[in-house]
């Protein structure tokens, strides 16, 4: 199928700032790949979208699973037949002081903050480069640019998501593909309630909305303008 709409995978799409990316590329007109891990709220989530114009698949799988993902790719090629942008959004955050801590939060975290980017990144690059265009937005976090008590694990992952999105994005610009970060503050999801911030805080976060529309910006822009990084931040909070 040589489809005329951009496609675009989203991961981590069943909640939170990967449900608002893919409400607001649906209303742009955007047939898109969701994944995520509630099969119930992804199948929700694919009728609205269908409501607003967009075709859809949906995935339910664990990111960090090459087989999965590699097969998913390939249905998604072979219905429409080209894969314009990858939002890389799914992401685990526990939040402890690290004395508390345990290897196995850490792998669950890098499991999918980390080798979930990989995967996915690697199982559409070459499809692009041979398109000689695409983009690949990471969304990684402020805590890939700092640290802070009770983010030791959390952070070190992000740390490795901006590594990794700087790389790659010197590695392939020459064939018109665009890889960003985009690094939010607090955002107010599931996982801000467990994080250590006041609830003063809390009350002033970003809204996933905000998000979306940050990478709905990026991806407007014309080809030969290039965001490989870029902060979103609460107003009103230090």
């Amino acid at each position: 199928m040589d489809n005329k709409k951009e496609v675009t995978i989203i991961t981590g799409a069943s909640k939170g700032i990967g449900k608002a990316i893919a409400l607001k590329l649906a209303a742009n007109k955007h047939d898109v790949a969701i994944f995520g891990r509630d099969s119930d709220k992804l199948v929700e989530l694919e009728k609205t979208m269908w409501e607003l114009g967009s075709d859809v698949l949906h995935f339910t799988g664990d990111v960090a699973d090459e087989d999965f993902v590699v097969s998913s790719i390939g249905q998604i090629l072979a219905k429409y037949g080209r894969i314009d942008h990858l939002i890389n959004n799914a992401g685990v955050a526990i939040f402890t002081k690290f004395v508390d801590s345990s290897l196995y939060e850490f792998k669950r975290q890098i499991d999918t903050n980390v080798f979930g980017i990989y995967n996915f990144s690697r199982a559409v690059i070459s499809h692009m480069i041979d398109r000689k265009s695409g983009s690949i937005i990471n969304i990684s976090s402020l805590a890939g640019k700092t640290g802070f008590v009770g983010g030791t694990m959390y952070s070190s992952t992000k740390h490795a998501v901006m590594g990794f999105t700087k790389s790659l994005m010197l590695e392939v610009r020459e064939h018109n593909i665009r890889v960003a970060a985009v690094c939010p503050g607090s955002v107010s999801t599931d996982m801000i309630l467990n994080t250590p911030l006041e609830p003063k805080d809390i009350s002033k976060a970003l809204e996933p909305e905000d998000v979306a529309d940050v990478v709905t910006a990026i991806l407007k822009l014309p080809a030969r303008a290039l965001v490989s990084e870029i902060e979103v931040r609460p107003t009103n909070v230090k």
